[in-house]
């Protein structure tokens, strides 16, 4: 596992939600929100609602990579990449804070009872600062 840096945890902390990428069937990306929190410095978790094909990809290839950056200059930003593990039904769907759900509509709140707990190990973070000498390097 790695550890993500502070700033890294504030970025995800501050996001509501952030892009999250996953490998379809026929090996296309997949981009599509989620809303995020993290677990710990090493996890990050997501609640999966519709179970369409950001869902399907992750039970065919179960990793994700999601990227999250600063609104105002420097423009600090990162690449998380890793393994997922899905959970349903289980203690790590029912711990979700609830936080997730703040700005949706009751529909989507009551979608929760349903729903599946996509855990994130990180296993690589990337510098995604848009300049020479960053953007692209690995950083853990």
């Amino acid at each position: 596992m790695v550890v993500m840096p502070d700033t890294l945890v504030k970025l995800l902390k501050d996001w509501h939600s952030v892009p999250v990428a996953t490998i379809g069937a026929d090996g296309m990306p997949n981009v599509a929100a989620r809303s995020v929190m993290v677990r710990d410095p090493e996890t990050i978790v997501w609640g999966e609602l519709y179970f369409m094909q950001t869902y399907e990809n992750l039970t065919r290839h179960p990793v994700a990579s999601l990227c999250a950056w600063e609104w105002a200059p420097p423009f600090t930003a990162y690449q998380v990449k890793g393994g997922v593990a899905i959970h349903r039904d289980d203690d790590v769907t029912a711990a979700l804070d609830r936080s997730v759900w703040i700005g949706h509509s009751k529909e989507f709140a009551a979608r929760t009872e349903r729903m599946a707990a996509v855990v994130l190990t990180v296993e690589e973070i990337y510098d995604q600062t848009p300049r020479f000498g960053a953007a692209g390097k690995r950083i853990a």
